[in-house]
């Protein structure tokens, strides 16, 4: 199953309810631990959902949204900002749902990957969950790096009255680079070159394609485009850019981050992003290769969804586009 993940706007978030509704009944008809006994009824799984409207449009809460390629939302997250003044660099996982029929998919994993980097984007580096001891879920924290805390028992009670214990546990967020500098330059930059001369060398390696014609036309586009560059310790460590696409759209070209740069990429997207929203555009294209699961993955967690391939990219199915409204 092909998946994107989202960040829910306020408008986004009352239009989900109902299908969030149906998640959140699944789940816990199947018996997950999430805050409800079976039966579970609809009407019961909206008022949850219509209870955390104003969280979200405040921003307390985060929910992200597991949607296939059918639009159907199929798995969802939630990202609890802690709200007081000396916890203001932590944050707490809540209701991670993935609907019944959808799991096995690797949408859990993707939900909570994509959690931690929102957490850090707003400037969260401790995260603190509860989950119900052996239950999938604990194999799945552990496995992505999480910590335990300890083991409460008789913690909550399970459908048939019985109780069960349940296992905190935190992960701490590793810093970004603190000598990460991102800024504006020119594709024809001494340090921009050696990149774009790596990206091309790769592409063509992996897809008889250099994807040089990216670039081309800059000076006729310059004052509606942007040119990153970052640099890490001073050296050129990734490039990437946006030019114009169809009015308010613009299109994000040659993103390139050298092998082992962890966090350029996110850090060159969001200038990207934010320089993009500066020139007037209001939404963000691009595409990239399905056979690149990694770059896929990458914008994905960043909140761009796919769309239908378009100009030359459209009839070709190696090609995956994506989209992002800014």
């Amino acid at each position: 199953m092909r998946f994107d993940i989202v960040t829910a706007t306020a408008t986004d978030y009352a239009a989900a309810i109902p299908a969030l509704a149906q998640v959140l009944r699944a789940c816990v008809m199947k018996g997950a631990a999430v805050g409800f006994i079976p039966p579970l009824d609809l009407e019961g799984a909206v008022a949850f959902w219509r209870g955390q409207a104003d969280a979200v449009r405040a921003g307390e809460k985060q929910i992200l949204l597991a949607i296939s390629d059918a639009g159907r939302i199929v798995g969802t997250v939630t990202l609890a900002l802690a709200p007081q003044v000396n916890g203001s660099h932590r944050a707490e996982i809540a209701k991670m749902l993935v609907h019944p029929d959808a799991r096995r998919q690797g949408i859990a994993a993707a939900l909570l990957k994509r959690a931690e980097e929102l957490a850090r984007e707003k400037g969260r580096r401790l995260l603190v969950l509860d989950t119900r001891q052996g239950d999938d879920a604990e194999r799945l924290y552990a496995r992505l790096g999480w910590q335990s805390c300890g083991i409460i028992p008789d913690y909550a009670l399970n459908g048939d009255g019985s109780s069960h214990a349940t296992h905190v546990m935190y992960r701490q967020l590793p810093p970004r680079p603190r000598d990460l500098r991102v800024a504006a330059a020119h594709p024809d930059d001494p340090d921009a070159i050696p990149l774009i001369d790596a990206l091309s060398a790769d592409l063509l390696a992996r897809f008889d394609s250099d994807g040089r014609r990216g670039l081309a036309g800059w000076s006729d586009v310059a004052d509606r485009s942007l040119f990153a560059l970052a640099r890490l310790d001073g050296v050129p460590v990734g490039c990437g850019a946006v030019r114009p696409f169809m009015g308010e759209t613009g299109e994000i070209k040659r993103m390139y981050a050298t092998p082992g740069s962890a966090g350029v990429g996110a850090a060159l997207l969001s200038f990207l992003e934010e320089g993009a929203r500066n020139l007037g555009y209001r939404q963000l294209v691009l595409e990239t290769r399905w056979a690149n699961d990694r770059a896929v993955a990458f914008y994905r967690r960043h909140g761009y969804r796919l769309t239908a391939n378009y100009g030359h990219y459209a009839g070709r199915p190696e090609s995956a586009c994506l989209t992002k409204i800014l």
